[in-house]
This record gives C-alpha cells, structure tokens and sequence, in this order.
C-alpha cells in the first residue's frame, strides 16, 4: 500500500469567497488571529495574535471570521478534485486528504510522475498544497505536516525509499504529533523530543510508560496495525462555485469559468455512474441581486464540448444585469448510467452517433425557442394503439422513456392511419388494392371493457407489392380492417 496526503494549509482562507489571497488576509476566531497566509507574515501577523495587534502592525489586513460551511463545501469540491488521481480517498481533518495510489501507479508509470501531476493540478488553481508520502495512512500524513519533499523519498525509479522514509519520520518533532496533550507532556518530560526518539523505544517500556493511545499511535505509524479510513462519498447533489474579484462585465467572460465547472461535473458523473438531467446557474451581482439561469440538456453521454457551444448559443445578445462577482452551477436531477457495451457493428455505432446529433439539435432549438416549444410523441400505457401516442414537450420525454419504449418485444407499424380502413373478404382472402398474404399473428387486444369494450386480433400481412401492413380483425363485428403500414 502506497499513501499520498494532500494537505492545504491555508484551507480556511482559500475558501473564502472573493478573498484577496495576493494580499495580508487572516481568519479571526474570538477576536485572534487563527489563520494568516505568507503576505501577513511578511508583515509580521502571526498566529495567536490579538486582532488589535495585527491591525496594528498591518493596517491593511484583510479580516475574515471562520466560515464553517464555505470551508467544508471547498474540501468536498478538493476530494472530488482528487478523483482524477486515484479512487481510494478519505478526508483527513482538518484540512487534508489522503488518497491510496498504489494503483494509480500504473497511470502515471511512477511515483515521481504521479507527485508532479498532483502539484501541478492543484497550484494551477492557486491553492497552497504540501504533500506527505508514506507506506501508512498515518505516515503520509505526519510527513505532510512536516513539509518534506517527497522527491527526497523516491529514487531515480520513481519507487519510494523505505530508509529514507524511517529518516524523515524519525526527524519529526514530538510537539506535532496528533496525540492528546496529556501524552505530548509526558514525551517532554521523558526527554523525548522527536519520533525517532519514541519509536526506539521497546514495546514493553512503551505500554508500562503510557497510556494504550500511544502504542495504538506508533502501530499504526508503523503498519503493525490496519488503520482503515472512511472513503469520501460525493454528495447528492452537485454544486459549484466560482467568485471574481472586482466582477465580469462581458457575457464572454463567463465561458471560462462555466468550462472548468462542467469539468468538476464531468468527475462527478464519471464517479456517481449518472447523468445529469438539468443545469441551473445562478449570477451573483456585486449589488446584490441574483439571476437564476437554465441550460437544457438531453443527452446520453456527457460531452464538455457540445454543452459548451449550448452555453456560447445561450450566451449570444445576453446582456448582464451588472458585474458578475460569482457563479454556481447545480445539479439536482440525475438518472442511473448502464455500463455501455461495446460495439461490434458499425452501423450500430453510426445509429448512436446520429442518436447524439439529434439530442444536440434539441437542445439547441430549445435554446432559441423555449423549453416547450418542441413537442414529441410518447408511448402511452394505454391498451388501444391509436390512443398510445401523446405529444408531450421534449424536456419531459427523457432517456428513460426512450429505452423503455424501445425494449417492447412486440412490432409496431412506423405509420398509424388516423382512422382504421374496413377490408373486403373474398373467397380467396382478404384484398385491399390487390390480396393480402398474413405473415405473423394473432395479438389480442381487449380494452374500453369499462366503456365500449374493444376486441381485436392484430395480424401483419405482406400486400402483393411486398410492403407489410398492420391489420386487425374486431372480434365482436367480425370485421376486418387495415391499421397501418411498417416501413
């Protein structure tokens, strides 16, 4: 096993909506400094320090209090960030996570590409990211505290060093571990202050010398004892977020940012198996006010692209109420994803792709004409044929209806006369603009038993020009009628 800890120092921070992170910015907790980033510390604001004082020595300290629920949903939006990187991940309080890679290993070919990637895709976004390497979930994670580089632990093969591994744990100062304050004093007092220092100690000093904490600690530090961890599980619903310092003023200046959170859904239905239903934005204006905005999606295959010329149509003469100071995109309506098989012929892959160009015409004359101007016809439950087909606007007749409608085992004409003709029967058979040869039937239909009971008895019948024709005969009359013609 192989563990890689994310950890984000400045988590509470980074979470804040508009946060000018260029600059001294802190978070206050009961009137003290809980959290400050690199430009305050230049500035010599530190944690623990009154508010009074850090005004004091940086006038100009951009002041936040905690936001709880900003924080987490940021985390959550960072874990399923990870997704694309392995897909063992647990959150690691407070501001860490920690994913297993020995599989992922096999994706980027080796442990120093697999750490280049992680760095480059996280700072990208302009977060401050140290990483922890360990054969333990626990070591992982004590490494990332202590802000090792991991190239110092991986050889020219990519492969983590087991040596330099014991090296690195055993510099680590005693103060950090996470052991409770009791244990931490107890270490101090015994005159050990670094881990290297406690994992010399024999097994038996270390249980009559302190509480089972720390031997729980060190054999999970070492592997002696499994340290299983709760795997993240997206929420149920998808949202995102995005904010702007100082605001956008052009609808172009939104397809950016709309790109890179049809990204973050993209893992996410890639991780849930699902597909969307629905994609509702909201605008927030810097006076205030929000605008709430809906993009139709039919689709049956999730494609970044496509959704995002829809976007670029749909943004066409939009004109913004003000300037945009943040964007969330949600998700609220999903429907379950089959495992597609694949494909052996290829005119069944051809049908798919027209399937695909279809639902991008949809969904784009939805976006000119509105969500209910376009009608289409739906199977009803209904016994009767002529009474089976109702339009309903496209949006209400998804996938689902789709692929219920198409797994019917019985054969249906693709042309339904609006009114059945009557046959004449001769000595020879039934005629209608020649004889008519019965290939396949009976169904029995028995329906309207409430009203004016109908009886049939459906047949397909091949027409002397060799094109088939759907027929019935009603039971009650004993007359026999043409229905419909099969393309």
């Amino acid at each position: 096993m192989l563990y890689v800890c994310l950890r984000f120092p400045l988590l509470g921070l980074e979470a804040l909506p508009g946060a000018p992170l260029s600059e001294p910015c802190a978070l206050i907790a009961q009137q003290q400094v809980s959290l400050v980033n690199a430009a305050s510390r230049l500035a010599g604001v530190t944690e623990g320090m009154s508010l009074t004082t850090a005004l004091a020595l940086c006038p100009s300290l951009y002041c936040q209090p905690q936001q709880s629920e900003c924080e987490q949903a940021h985390w959550q939006r960072l874990a399923l960030w990870a997704y694309r990187f392995s897909d063992d991940i647990s959150l690691s309080p407070p501001n860490a996570l920690l994913l297993e890679v020995s599989r992922s290993l096999k994706l980027f070919g080796n442990l120093q590409r697999l750490y280049r990637a992680l760095l480059s895709a996280y700072r990208k976004r302009g977060l401050q990211l140290n990483i922890g390497l360990g054969n333990t979930p626990l070591a992982a994670e004590l490494l990332s505290l202590q802000g090792i580089r991991p190239a110092h632990l991986v050889n020219a093969e990519g492969e983590l060093k087991r040596d330099a591994l014991k090296r690195a744990l055993a510099s680590l100062p005693c103060r950090q571990l996470p052991l409770p304050s009791a244990q931490l004093e107890a270490l101090h007092n015994m005159g050990l202050r670094r881990l290297g220092d406690v994992l010399n100690l024999p097994r038996k000093q270390l249980l009559s010398s302190f509480d089972p904490v720390m031997a729980d600690f060190v054999a999970r530090l070492t592997g002696r004892k499994q340290d299983p961890r709760q795997r993240y599980q997206p929420a149920d619903v998808f949202v995102s977020e995005r904010q702007f310092d100082g605001g956008l003023f052009q609808s172009d200046q939104l397809r950016f940012p709309m790109s890179a959170m049809l990204k973050e859904l993209e893992v996410y239905l890639r991780l849930r198996q699902c597909l969307n239903r629905d994609l509702h934005w909201t605008f927030h204006y810097l006076s205030g006010e929000r605008q709430h905005w809906k993009t139709p999606v039919n689709h049956r295959h999730f494609h970044r692209k496509n959704l995002l010329e829809l976007i670029a149509l749909q943004l066409e003469g939009f004109t913004l109420a003000g300037a945009v100071e943040g964007i969330t995109l949600e998700c609220r309506e999903f429907v379950s994803l089959e495992a597609t098989k694949q494909q052996l012929f290829d005119e069944h892959r051809e049908a798919t792709e027209q399937g695909d160009a279809q639902l991008r015409l949809i969904n784009s004359l939805q976006l000119r004409l509105g969500d209910n101007a376009l009608q289409q016809l739906k199977i009803d439950d209904r016994v009767l044929p002529e009474q089976q087909g109702v339009a309903c606007p496209v949006s209400d007749y998804n996938c689902e209806h789709r692929d219920h409608e198409a797994s019917s085992e019985a054969l249906r004409p693709s042309l339904l006369l609006p009114t059945p003709l009557p046959l004449q029967r001769t000595t020879t058979g039934l005629v209608w603009q020649g004889p008519l040869e019965i290939l396949q039937g009976p169904e029995r239909l028995d329906s309207n038993w409430w009203q004016q009971r109908q009886v049939r008895d459906y047949y397909i019948a091949r027409h002397n020009d060799h094109g088939l024709c759907w027929l019935f005969k009603d039971c009650l009359s004993q007359q026999w009628y043409l229905h419909g013609f099969f393309s």
